[in-house]
């Protein structure tokens, strides 16, 4: 749909659901290598030799995802073309897909820290939403922040009702020839995304 590839996993009244975007600002390099220095990984070009983006935004979301969707019975994901050009996919998106969905959780921050409530100005969840799932957005060392444009900001804007939230999930340096991936970081926030998909089944609903 739209060039967005949506996936349902299970049968269930309502089911959680996961996105992330697939395109990234850099090129796709032929001579890209991937190099890992004390649990961190970065882009190498080995014809330049020279450091080089690799993608993490949103790669890292991507991997996340496909995890998630690996270790839930009941789950929905999506998976959005074109974020870095405007939100083009999320703009689009299949409204009814979200119908039945708890809430909607996005990985593509940079960072390890920030749970994202707010994206632009745009109010992403109830204050009931916030309240629940603070235990474990402390646990995994997160705190609720304000945030730049992404899809979840896309998809309430449209009017799609269910709470949404927006995570640091460890890129770094994202559209940069030094970015970085620590891989530390994106298992945290993979396991505080199961954490909440396994504890959290209300829905929290708002315009």
């Amino acid at each position: 749909h739209e060039g967005n590839i949506y996936v349902k996993k299970g049968y269930a009244e309502k089911y959680p659901c996961v996105v992330a975007h697939m395109d990234t600002v850099h090129d796709i390099e032929s001579n890209l290598s991937i190099v890992e220095f004390d649990g961190a990984l970065t882009g190498f070009n080995r014809h330049t030799m020279t450091q080089i983006g690799i993608g993490g935004d949103d790669k890292v979301g991507v991997f996340i995802c496909l995890e998630v969707l690996k270790h839930t019975d009941n789950i929905k994901v999506v998976f959005f073309r074109d974020e870095e050009a405007g939100c083009i996919g999320s703009n689009l998106a299949d409204k009814a897909f979200f119908e039945d969905c708890y809430y909607v959780l996005e990985f593509d921050r940079r960072g390890n820290a920030d749970f994202v409530i707010d994206a632009n100005g745009v109010q992403l969840s109830t204050k009931a939403f916030q309240q629940a799932i603070l235990p474990y957005v402390h646990k995994y060392g997160y705190s609720y922040s304000l945030g730049g444009g992404t899809d979840v900001q896309a998809l309430k804007i449209i009017g799609i009702k269910c709470s949404m939230a927006n995570m640091s999930c460890g890129y770094y340096n994202p559209h940069l020839d030094n970015e970085y991936v620590i891989i530390e970081d994106v298992m945290n926030t993979l396991n505080l995304a199961l954490e909440l998909i396994e504890n959290i089944t209300e829905s929290y609903d708002f315009e």
